[in-house]
């Protein structure tokens, strides 16, 4: 009786230990999911420093799923990359043929994930949210 309770006492404190973890790992993308969701459900106007902090952080986490639908050229996740980056609806369509087309330039074999992930970031923002920046950003007048 002795030798089972030495055996089995460390095996429960050691499963006891194990949670904690298990517990953030099943939270985590339900709080990414939340930001995300908020993000595209209208709910009022996002700096641009905040949307584009959510677009990198969906392409960070998402990042298989999005590079899957780029190879596509549609897709759950090609769709919701777009509507972060800003791109309106009836521009969703093109973007994703466009965006299959860069496909071979993402997904280099030479490039490290996060080099992929930030050519991705970087062309959907430039075509959704960045666009509309540089339509609104004050003219330099060199009349000085």
């Amino acid at each position: 009786m002795k030798i089972s309770t030495i055996f089995f006492l460390p095996l429960f404190l050691m499963s006891g230990v194990s949670c904690g973890p298990t517990t953030d790992t099943v939270k985590a993308p339900f709080e990414i999911s939340t930001d995300f969701t908020s993000s595209t459900s209208g709910s009022g106007p996002l700096s641009p420093a905040k949307a584009r902090q959510r677009l990198e952080q969906f392409v960070a986490q998402g990042y298989n799923g999005v590079s899957s639908d780029i190879a596509q050229g549609q897709g759950e996740y090609l769709t919701s990359l777009a509507a972060l980056a800003g791109i309106p609806i009836d521009e969703q369509t093109a973007f994703g043929t466009e965006m299959q087309s860069r496909y071979p330039v993402l997904s280099d074999s030479l490039l490290s994930r996060k080099e992929s992930w930030t050519l991705i970031v970087n062309h959907a923002w430039s075509a959704g949210y960045g666009k509309r920046e540089k339509k609104h950003a004050p003219s330099v007048s060199s009349g000085l």
